[in-house]
């Protein structure tokens, strides 16, 4: 049995408070050297296309709570747009394929680094996982994945045009992406589903407020008992 869902268009608030969620999970710890500044998330689109969830096993199913574990599938048009500053100047860095970049055509090796500002658009996601999912009424949603769901990512960047600096940038954003997925996202996922459950607890009674009470109208009556 598999799942389809509706895939809205999310609304700005939303992209603000991903937006937001995705900048800190992307800075937390210890970048790669070769990243010189923080990184800035600078564009989100979720896409037209929704994820497929297959049931694999249902552990619990009440009015209010459901649990179970799923098999998640993603092969849509979501992408994110990312700037930051890296050092393109190779030279103090370990890494075998970044050593190639001296001799490279039409790279000038320099004592110190140079910090240039990038560009990265994450695109073609293609993920495959199982996953422990539990939606509550009362405390939104939580995900886990079980496996590394990342099988591809298109990864390009300003620095599309040199092969080797390419390479090393994808293996890098994707080491970056694996970590995600497994410690932040669903701590993120939840925090989105919860004011999300949030406006739907409160939402009802902001339309259900009882009528005010009628005010009663008062007329000054003079002492011959006529209203003036």
């Amino acid at each position: 049995m598999s799942f389809t869902f509706k895939w809205p268009r999310f609304s700005d608030q939303f992209h603000a408070d991903a937006i937001q969620m995705l900048d800190s999970a992307l800075n937390k710890g210890n970048k790669p050297p070769v990243i010189a500044d923080k990184i800035e998330v600078v564009e989100l689109e979720m896409g037209t296309q929704p994820p497929e969830l297959e049931v694999r096993d249902i552990g619990e199913l009440t009015t209010d709570q459901f649990r179970g574990i799923f098999r998640l599938t993603y092969e849509g048009d979501a992408h994110i747009v990312l700037r930051t500053k890296v050092q393109a100047n190779p030279l103090n860095h370990k890494q075998p394929d970044i050593h190639m970049l001296g001799g490279s055509r039409g790279m000038l090796a320099a004592k110190h680094p140079l910090v240039v500002p990038m560009l990265l658009r994450l695109s073609h996601f293609k993920l495959d996982s199982y996953v422990v999912l539990v939606v509550s009424r009362q405390k939104g949603i939580t995900l886990v994945f079980k496996t590394d769901p990342l099988q591809n990512v298109d990864i390009n960047s300003t620095f599309d045009s040199i092969a080797v600096i390419q390479k090393f940038i994808q293996r890098e954003i994707e080491g970056q992406l694996r970590q995600m997925f497994r410690e932040d996202l669903p701590g993120i996922i939840h925090r989105l589903s919860q004011q999300w459950v949030k406006a739907k607890v409160e939402a009802p009674y902001l339309n259900n407020r009882p009528p005010a009470p009628p005010r009663l109208r008062t007329t000054a009556v003079s002492d011959t008992g006529v209203p003036p």
